[in-house]
């Protein structure tokens, strides 16, 4: 596997097989969630069904390949209600109209990518922002997986509330949580994998989940094959929609790279490059996605489960690819997969992620005030780009507040305006 220099990574073949599974058992949801999603702005289910395992695959192993990174992409799941909710729902375009917005906003997208304006965002973000991020990128995951579980609930009156404990679901979450903690406290491999599957089995067993069958012929693509109309969208009043999958991408990408990149041991320029190289992956496959009728991709913070198993290159994101392809034909496999068993992986992971905030620059106002905003802000959003757009807005203005000039990286000043007109849209 010269591809990816395995040796060089200190990694093996099994290992990052291993890695990918993990990461594809945690982000197996999308393939059912985000056909739900679309079907409610109009698409056909079946087709996108289809369209998200195709996507998912071409991304992740153009990741892979491109970047060597353990990092898959798919549809993200803040662009795929933004699209369904907001801009055929809300402002009444058709969904072969929203389709032409990821079309442009892709394009548009790789023009950035190529011309190294990314490379600049990653160095003008400093160290604190940086572990805020990542950590922020944590507790988000940690949120999803409290929330996916039902361990934390709506409540009218506090917004959020602890849900009901005494259920057989959450007692499986917490012995999923702790079988997994014990393994890798003990160094097994694969822990991850090994308590997600214990967990489906013993769920299976009291019959908490079922497993009905094995096999399912995919349904057909054509429904949404090369329907992206942009003739509605040549007008000012289209500027907000393409401009939001364009600012939303750009740094929910960018933020959950450099989350999931602190916990890679390599060398940071190395990073850099691969980030900017996994970047410029996403913008070819969101160009693709379009064409056949699906939304932004972007990378997965689940992803970090993989990377916890022991994923260091891009074999891990071919893995994952080949397994949205089988998933075409398994859909009920990946279904049977209960979501207290991935959210218990999710919730470990999370509490792994939090560990670069210790790093934050704790003796100066100006830089763990921006750094505090960002990590609640991403969690509370339920976005990480407006975490990292608070973030940095807070930082500009404190540090030149506080005539720390030179702590300010111009393009940070581009990012503060872009960020501050994102939100008044």
């Amino acid at each position: 596997m010269r591809l990816f220099k395995l040796a060089e990574h200190n990694t093996t073949i099994k290992t990052e097989f291993l890695a990918g599974v993990t990461t594809f058992f945690t982000m197996a949801y999308i393939a059912i969630i985000a056909p739900a999603i679309l079907s409610e702005a109009g698409m056909n289910y079946g087709s996108a069904f289809v369209a998200t395992c195709i996507i998912t695959a071409l991304a992740s192993f153009l990741s892979g390949t491109l970047s060597n990174l353990p990092v898959a992409l798919a549809p993200g799941l803040g662009l795929l209600s933004y699209f369904s909710y907001v801009v055929v729902g809300q402002l009444g375009y058709s969904w072969q109209a929203g389709l032409g917005a990821v079309l442009i906003s892709g394009l548009l997208f790789f023009v950035i990518t190529v011309t190294k304006l990314r490379q600049f965002i990653l160095a003008a973000i400093p160290k604190s922002l940086g572990c805020a991020i990542a950590a922020g990128v944590g507790f988000f995951i940690g949120f999803i997986a409290l929330k996916n579980t039902g361990l934390i609930v709506e409540n009218t009156h506090t917004l959020i509330s602890l849900g009901a404990v005494d259920t057989s679901s959450i007692g499986l979450f917490f012995l999923g949580f702790f079988i997994i903690a014990i393994l890798d406290g003990h160094r097994v491999p694969g822990a991850i994998i090994i308590g997600m599957l214990l967990i489906s089995v013993i769920a299976k067993l009291f019959h908490i989940s079922e497993f009905t069958h094995l096999f399912s012929m995919p349904p057909s693509i054509k429904g949404a094959l090369f329907m992206a109309d942009v003739h509605p969208l040549m007008n000012w009043a289209s500027v907000p929609v393409i401009f939001t999958f364009i600012i939303v991408a750009l740094f929910d990408s960018t933020g959950t790279l450099i989350g999931l990149s602190f916990h890679l041991d390599q060398p940071p320029e190395k990073l850099k490059a691969k980030i900017n190289r996994a970047l410029l992956a996403e913008s070819i496959a969101t160009a693709a996605s379009s064409a056949i009728g699906m939304t932004t991709v972007c990378p997965f913070v689940e992803c970090a489960a993989g990377i916890k198993s022991g994923g260091r290159t891009g074999l891990t994101a071919w893995v994952v690819s080949g397994l949205f392809l089988i998933m075409l034909f398994l859909s009920p496999l990946a279904a049977s997969i209960p979501v207290f068993a991935t959210s218990a992986a999710l919730f470990y992971v999370a509490c792994i992620m939090v560990k670069p905030f210790a790093q934050v620059n704790w003796e100066d106002a100006s830089d763990y005030i921006p750094a505090v905003i960002t990590l609640l802000m991403i969690p509370l959003t339920f976005s990480i780009a407006d975490g990292v757009g608070l973030g940095v807005i807070c930082y500009v203005t404190l540090k030149f507040a506080m005539g720390q000039y030179k702590d300010i990286h111009p393009v940070l000043y581009l990012m503060a305006l872009l960020f501050i007109g994102y939100f008044l849209i």
